[in-house]
């Protein structure tokens, strides 16, 4: 199968390419190297390389999902699928900059939907958010309401229904999948338990918006797997929450680092971030019934290992 990942470089998407290729598949990536502001040059190379160290003969190409002529040139040869990661990756950074997020999102979506359309592309992959739910309570399954609380929620959400409209009037087959709170070895130092990491190693206060607060995290290669599963199913046209299915409280999640890398922090909760929505744990039934998936890695095992890979770095 000739497999086209979109944002391929990055920290889910370098994984969806090792787990593919090591499947047996073509695997082609287009991404533009975006740093997102939160990560020097030389840093941001270092990591791509252990990010890529089992890739082999990926034809990369270098460019931006919402340039035209980039995408063309990534789907020279016409893939069978699309896996679209590519994407800014986290609230604050299209709250910063709304006009380039949201077009980088829903732009960038709808670019790729229009060559999957006049290529006759097998599947299209979206990988959304749990953001789109809002404020939501444990057991949210994919059929509930879509409150978006933040700009980046709402763009996914609206990326999400243009790829259904593409499949409703040109029969483009897709998943559409949302996961929540992925973590593990490669990431950036700016997602919360890397911000947790950071701050318990060096002894400092750790800071917690909302200690009461759940995310359902998930360990890196449960999402990557999830992904993949919902790319290579005969199951199309179906939205799935592809997520640990086990939620875990900000405080809990910063009490458990600091006892993992025996820090003498403390946890200052500041509050509520207007930013972020009440979350806790998805429903996970119709991927596990559908795509046969099936998280394997604890939260604690998941802290585990993202810990030694942080102590390698150092």
């Amino acid at each position: 199968m000739r497999i086209l990942v979109t944002g391929g470089y990055g920290f889910i998407g370098s994984r969806v390419v090792e787990k593919l290729q090591s499947m047996g598949h073509d695997v082609s990536v287009l991404d533009n190297s975006e740093d997102y502001g939160v990560i020097s040059e030389a840093n941001l190379k270092h990591l791509y390389k252990w990010r890529q160290r089992n890739w082999k003969k990926v034809h990369t190409i270098s460019g931006d999902v919402t340039n035209k002529l980039n995408v063309l040139s990534a789907f020279r040869p016409q893939p069978d699928i699309v896996i679209h990661l590519a994407s800014y990756p986290r609230a604050k950074i299209v709250n910063s900059d709304p006009v380039f997020g949201t077009n980088n999102i829903i732009g960038g979506t709808v670019n790729l939907l229009w060559h999957c359309q006049h290529m006759f592309v097998k599947k299209f992959v979206f990988i959304s958010s749990s953001m789109i739910y809002g404020h939501f309570e444990d057991g949210t399954r994919e059929d509930a309401d879509t409150k978006p609380s933040n700009i980046y929620a709402e763009a996914k959400l609206s990326a999400e229904r243009m790829v259904k409209h593409y499949h409703s009037q040109y029969g483009i087959n897709y998943a559409v999948v949302r996961p929540s709170g992925v973590y593990g070895p490669g990431d950036m130092e700016d997602r919360v338990l890397s911000k947790f990491f950071r701050r318990a190693m060096n002894n400092e206060t750790v800071e917690v918006h909302d200690g009461n607060n759940k995310v359902d995290f998930t360990y890196v290669e449960d999402t990557a797997d999830g992904i993949i599963k919902a790319a290579l199913s005969d199951v199309n046209n179906k939205s799935f929450n592809i997520t640990a299915g086990n939620a875990t409280s900000l405080r809990t999640a910063a009490e458990k680092i600091i006892a993992l890398t025996g820090s003498k922090s403390d946890i200052v909760d500041t509050g509520a971030h207007k930013l972020y929505p009440k979350r806790g744990t998805l429903d996970i039934t119709r991927a596990k019934d559908l795509l046969g998936y099936k998280p394997k890695t604890s939260f604690d095992e998941g802290l585990e290992k993202y810990y030694e890979w942080l102590q390698l770095k150092i």
